[in-house]
């Protein structure tokens, strides 16, 4: 997994990059500008020098190399010395300073040789300087060392700045994003119709806006879900129960006339039957799902194997007229909670584990106050890896959610087991 970095040392990371680059970008500029201006003063004495040079010396004599004012000059390039003339060519410009040193990256050079061609009174002249560490001028080193340093320093103090305002910039900016993250966790149901703080810029409150107007849609969407649910579910409970009521109305008059209904009348009074039952039980759930979440549930002692018992002799109906086997492990425990919702939790396993085997073995294990229930299929890879799984699934790990009823459901293919702790 990519690890990520957070924006707010992505944009200190950037802000200091930037910083560096300008404080050595200037730095750099500064000491090229010092390394020009001492270059420009050589250039300028040079070429004062072939002037006094032609003042002081007579022409007959300039035919001939000359060190005058500690440069070297010539009318001619070959009786230039020959260090000059193996550092560079001839000059054929003129005024223009060349410059020739051995320097590596960070050490200072040993000898600098400088070199420029000087017109006079339409002769061209070449002047040559040299500078070693023994003839270099003390006060010029001084200067140059200092200038460095100073150079040095500033460049520090620019960066320290830099660095203390971009410190001082993402504290002023990550204090109010800080305060909007927190204000956003604890937004919930009680406080969503508050209007939010002020948090220092016109952005952060616009956004502010936006998340407490999107969850005020969310929560207003939800509560209408919540009133249709406990509504619908509320009022099918009573068509439900005429369903009911009528299929054991329509056996008992059978009883009493002894007339024996015709087979397919039987099947679908069956049906009717088994159909009105998972309504009464997904009403049920839905009900208990859509009550108040800190409303306290009755709760009493439960025979857990008797339990378990009964809601498979209720559930028993889904085998009919199938190929599946069912094993039952149960032993005496009793448990107190709620005994309703336990019913319900229980029911939904159960009856899907019959609902979704056709063919194959259901195994149901009560221990204590866990209740372990194996649906295998023989039908192998041709089975959905979804065996076993529907809506009451679904309902049963949001109840127990609900209650704090440890429930873990996993399938594979052919397989699928789901294990509930009541209690």
């Amino acid at each position: 997994m990519k690890r990520q970095i957070s924006l707010k040392w992505f944009v200190a990371f950037s802000f200091l990059t930037i910083a560096v680059v300008l404080v050595i970008g200037y730095s750099l500029l500064s000491a090229q500008f010092f390394i020009r201006g001492m270059d420009n003063i050589i250039a300028s004495n040079m070429a004062q020098v072939v002037e006094s040079y032609v003042v002081a010396i007579p022409a007959y004599q300039r035919q001939q190399l000359h060190r005058f004012s500690g440069f070297q000059i010539g009318s001619d390039w070959p009786q230039m010395p020959k260090n000059i003339r193996r550092a560079f060519n001839k000059p054929l410009q003129d005024d223009v300073l060349l410059k020739h040193h051995d320097s590596g990256w960070f050490g200072p050079p040993d000898e600098v040789l400088f070199l420029m061609r000087v017109s006079h009174a339409g002769q061209a002249y070449f002047v040559s300087h040299s500078v070693t560490r023994e003839t270099a001028s003390a006060l010029g080193g001084r200067n140059a060392g200092q200038n460095m340093r100073l150079l040095v320093t500033l460049s520090l103090i620019t960066l320290l700045t830099l660095a203390a305002v971009i410190v001082v910039l993402l504290r002023q900016v990550e204090r109010p994003v800080k305060a909007l993250g927190r204000w956003a966790r604890a937004l919930d149901a009680n406080n969503l119709q508050e209007s939010p703080p002020d948090f220092s810029y016109p952005e952060l409150n616009q956004l502010a806006k936006l998340i407490r107007s999107s969850l005020s849609s969310v929560q207003e969407s939800l509560e209408r879900e919540h009133r249709f649910l406990r509504h619908s579910s509320h009022e099918l409970r009573t068509p439900i129960s005429v369903i009911r009521n009528n299929i054991e109305l329509l056996r008992k008059i059978q009883e009493k006339t002894d007339h024996s209904w015709h087979p397919r009348e039987k099947q679908i009074i069956e049906r009717i039957d088994r159909a009105s039952l998972t309504m009464k039980h997904l009403t049920e759930t839905l009900l208990w799902l859509s009550r108040e979440p800190d409303l306290h549930l009755p709760e009493k002692k439960l025979d857990m194997e008797q339990l378990v018992r009964n809601v498979i002799a209720e559930a028993r109906y889904l085998l009919k007229d199938k190929k599946a086997d069912i094993i039952v492990e149960t032993a005496a425990f009793t448990v107190t909670a709620a005994e309703i919702p336990a019913r319900i939790v229980l029911g939904n396993l159960i009856r899907n584990a019959f609902q979704y085997t056709w063919h194959g073995t259901i195994r149901i294990t009560q221990k204590d106050g866990t209740v372990e229930i194996v649906n295998d299929t023989a039908e192998g890879n041709d089975t959905p890896h979804d065996l076993g799984f529907g809506l009451g699934l679904q309902l049963t790990e949001q109840l127990a959610r609900r209650l704090n009823w440890a429930y873990t459901s996993d399938s594979m293919p052919g397989r699928h087991r789901a294990i509930i702790c009541i209690g």
